[in-house]
């Protein structure tokens, strides 16, 4: 049993439930240790894993998803159901009736991920299995989650590398094109994801390229040409094997004028700021705290109050949270993203995503393939760089 099985294992043995369960697609893939395939895609269809107290733990699935389960090394049971059984999510919910009358589980106490449970579901599960409780294992999940084992470093650890480099390589496409013919915003987004995948990634999800005036925004469609002479963002989210980087990086094409570096260097000013602050019994809202004081001092304008960072895992966004609100203590093996976003002189946001784990010592970067101190220069041909 490896030291993540240990850990889930023991948590719910020592919950006082009787079962957990988890429908959420995150929660799924975190106590399954697999990747369900583009299941956030498909919200209507189901598959759930549950872990008994006592007893053979379960994976229920649609019969497409379930050898991509079995392939990825999962050692429980799996049982499938036929969606043309019943409308969603009756057919799901009647297979699940027969796995926990089967492991005299009808009468129990469950633990389940309420906020991954939509209405209709819940009202289903109510109305069709009345001998059981269920009960909020939210909680549960997240202190499970929260802390990672060094094998779930490793893994961010190695998403971090294949998605950098994934955005180095379409980089090295914009060299000597910029003028003829220039690329699209939007095939350079999708060149970037080709990379990733080419370098090793095995998912992504969240992708947006941003140039010129459209930097000013946290998000629009991908849209214009790119040409000489304008800042630019990429930022973009992949996980390897269920496990998540969240990297923003900058660039501009050609030579970075002197405000803009400057804008830059004050950005790094307040990131080194919080990364410095990433130390084991410092809480979230401190770090946030020390960062708006500095950025204040210094007279850096921060961009909304949507926080610098946020924990990264089994999904690309989940706690702690480097927020004003969130009194999360700090602890070794906790992964956060530090993201610090300043506006530049054009309104533009600036930011350098960078991932780093908890450790007795301080923070220790895990996004370290390339050096993002200051503005990628897309100039001259790909042989420059």
């Amino acid at each position: 049993m490896s030291e993540l099985e240990s850990k889930i294992h023991d948590a719910v043995t020592g919950s006082g439930l009787d079962a957990v369960m988890a429908v959420g697609v995150d929660n799924f893939n975190y106590l399954t240790r697999t990747v369900l395939p583009f299941a956030e895609n498909y919200p209507d269809r189901r598959a759930a894993v549950v872990l008994p107290r006592d007893g053979k733990e379960v994976v229920l699935c649609p019969v497409d998803w379930s050898e991509a389960v079995r392939d990825q090394g999962w050692g429980g049971e799996i049982r499938i159901y036929d969606e043309n059984d019943g409308v969603s999510p009756l057919a799901f919910v009647e297979a699940l009736k027969r796995i926990l009358d089967e492991r005299d589980l009808s009468k129990s106490k469950i633990g389940l991920d309420l906020t991954r449970v939509t209405k209709g579901l819940m009202d289903v599960l109510r109305s069709e299995l009345t001998g059981n409780e269920w009960v909020a294992a939210d909680a549960l999940y997240r202190d499970l989650r929260i802390v990672k084992t060094p094998g779930e470093v490793a893994l961010i650890e190695t998403a971090c590398q294949y998605l950098d480099r994934g955005i180095i390589h379409a980089l090295n496409h914009l060299e000597g094109t910029v003028e003829n013919p220039g690329y699209t915003v939007a095939e350079f987004t999708e060149r970037t994801r080709v990379h990733a995948f080419e370098d090793g990634i095995s998912g992504v999800g969240h992708m947006s390229t941003t140039l010129a005036s459209d930097a000013s925004l946290f998000y629009v469609p991908q849209r214009g040409v790119f040409r000489v002479g304008i800042p630019f963002k990429a930022d973009f989210t992949g996980h390897y094997k269920g496990y998540w980087a969240d990297s923003g990086r900058m660039a501009y094409t050609g030579k970075t004028p002197e405000e803009y570096a400057k804008a830059y260097d004050d950005n790094m000013t307040l990131k080194k700021e919080a990364v410095e602050s990433l130390r084991p019994g410092v809480r979230c809202s401190e770090v946030h705290d020390r960062v708006k004081a500095l950025a204040k001092k210094g007279g850096t304008p921060l961009w909304g109050d949507v926080g610098i960072g946020h924990g990264v895992g089994a999904s690309h966004h989940e706690p702690p949270y480097l927020t004003s609100g969130d009194d999360t203590e700090l602890k070794p093996g906790m992964v956060l993203t530090v993201d610090v976003i300043t506006t530049g002189p054009g309104k533009e946001l600036i930011h350098s995503k960078d991932v780093y784990v908890v450790e007795e010592e301080g923070a220790r970067l895990l996004s370290w393939y390339r050096n993002w101190d200051k503005f990628y220069e897309v100039t001259g041909f790909r042989a420059a760089h």
